[in-house]
């Protein structure tokens, strides 16, 4: 599933990746769209962020 993301929300997906905080799902959830938008399989970024496909596809149709 690719998602297509510009410059702009790309740096803005970036930084919320790299921060330290709380917002553990926000970061991972991040981390899927990147993923995503480069064109990595559901099932691979669904792996890496250590949740379900169905969950991923939901992320990213949202």
């Amino acid at each position: 599933m690719q998602v297509e993301i510009t410059p702009e929300e790309t740096a803005v997906l970036i930084r919320w990746k790299k921060r330290a905080d709380n917002y553990v799902l926000v970061r991972m959830k991040a981390e899927a769209i990147l993923y995503a938008s480069r064109g990595v399989d559901v099932s691979i970024i669904a792996e890496m962020v250590e949740r379900s496909v169905k969950t991923i596809r939901e992320w990213l149709t949202g």
